[in-house]
């Protein structure tokens, strides 16, 4: 894997996260709060999130949640990317058996990419059908998983980090 199969995704979730930025801004200047809490709201609290959002919110929310899509792509490559390097890493490094993890940690990363692709779906469908029950209870799922699988892929990477430094 080499640095140059990072510039693409690498550069597009950096460019992406600032226009996402400008609009969790737009919607915490609501009185809200930004989108990562609506993700995990779940249903009675995605209701107040709506009603404090008021129309500029969800419109702002709207907006991110469909910048969203070809964020999770970038960064789900970045990941799977990633991951591949940290493999590699730990391979040279003498530990073949948690580079034999890599593969599984990869398919985690593009797991919790389309987690995070259902999870827009339905928040699309909350704010559109003003705070929908079961969909909000689909997004704090589907969010809970993604999360979940995210942080089992920095997990991973700063072991390899870590053997990295040890080793060498």
């Amino acid at each position: 894997m080499t640095r140059r199969s990072l510039i693409w995704p690498a550069g597009t979730t950096a460019g992406l996260l600032v226009p996402l930025a400008i609009l969790d801004r737009r919607m915490q200047a609501t009185g809200g709060p930004g989108i990562i809490p609506f993700e995990l709201a779940g249903p009675p609290r995605s209701k107040r999130i709506l009603r404090a959002w008021g129309a500029e919110g969800r419109r702002a929310a709207r907006a991110s949640l469909l910048l969203d899509f070809p964020y999770l792509a970038a960064y789900t490559t970045l990941n799977v990317r990633l991951t591949a390097r940290a493999a590699e890493a730990l391979a040279a490094g003498g530990r073949g058996r948690a580079a034999s993890a890599g593969s599984a940690v990869a398919a985690i990363q593009i797991a919790a990419g389309a987690c995070d692709a259902v999870e827009n779906a339905a928040l699309l469908g909350v704010v559109a059908r003003d705070g929908d029950p079961r969909l909000a209870s689909l997004a704090r799922g589907a969010a809970t998983a993604k999360f979940a699988g995210l942080i089992a892929g920095w997990l991973y990477g700063a072991a390899a980090l870590a053997a990295r430094r040890h080793t060498g």
